[in-house]
């Protein structure tokens, strides 16, 4: 002990020293890589354990599950059909109502028609009333109850009288009515003819009658223009002489 000591204190005083040293077991190449395949085997199987079970491990069953895609596909289709048949349907029930509303439209258009011409007989049955109560039947040919009113449709206008005979009537009176239209259209006056001179020599048209005689119909003027006043005549045939006339002014 002593002597270790002494040379221990020799070491030292002379210098010399001597580094630590480690010593590790150092294992062949062959041992390390087969501690690697083996880790790298474990690792693959325990991977493919959890894949392969991970279904069983979870709690979900695969038949199962295709099952349930089968019905959610079998509903989507039977909500597919549902969906195609309700929209058709809808259809057929839009198509109805739009000839419903066009049938009512139509009945309603009608119906205005009947009031007027009802009103007209009226108005013509109350004039012949006062005829027959009175005994006064304008001399020669007359026209009464004028009326002149716009249409349904943009710059048409209807038209309504009613021709009387008094006096000494042994013939029927044959003629035709014509209605001569004054309208102003921006600053300008014009003249049109229902029906012009042209298509009043043409066949058809004619009146022909002994007592009284209901006249009614439809003259159009041209867009923009407005009605200012309307003349009533009655021509005699065959010589198209006016016999009667009447006016109203707008």
């Amino acid at each position: 002990m002593k002597l270790r000591g002494s040379w221990r204190k020799i070491r030292s005083k002379i210098g010399i020293r001597s580094e630590r040293m480690a010593i590790r077991t150092h294992s062949p190449w062959y041992v390390k890589f087969g501690s690697y395949g083996l880790m790298m085997g474990v690792a693959a199987a325990v991977a493919w354990y959890l894949v392969d079970n991970s279904y069983r491990i979870t709690g979900f069953n695969r038949d199962e599950a295709k099952a349930q895609i089968a019905t959610l596909a079998t509903e989507n289709e039977r909500l597919k059909r549902e969906f195609e048949l309700t929209k058709t349907l809808l259809n057929e029930r839009e198509s109805q109502l739009k000839v419903e509303k066009a049938a009512q439209a139509e009945f309603g258009k009608n119906l205005t028609q009947l009031q007027d011409e009802n009103s007209s007989l009226k108005e013509d049955l109350g004039f012949l009333r006062n005829i027959m109560s009175t005994g006064s039947v304008p001399e020669g040919l007359a026209i009464s109850n004028l009326k002149v009113e716009a249409d349904a449709l943009p710059n048409e206008y209807r038209y309504r009288l009613l021709l009387t005979q008094g006096g000494q009537r042994k013939l029927d009176f044959k003629g035709k009515v014509q209605l001569i239209a004054r309208v102003q259209q921006g600053s300008e006056l014009s003249t049109l003819s229902f029906p012009n001179d042209a298509d009043l020599r043409k066949p058809g048209g004619e009146l022909e009658f002994r007592f009284y005689q209901k006249v009614d119909g439809r003259f159009r003027i041209p867009e923009g223009s407005q009605l200012k006043s309307i003349q009533v005549r009655v021509l005699g045939l065959p010589a198209y002489d006016v016999r009667s006339q009447r006016g109203l002014n707008f």
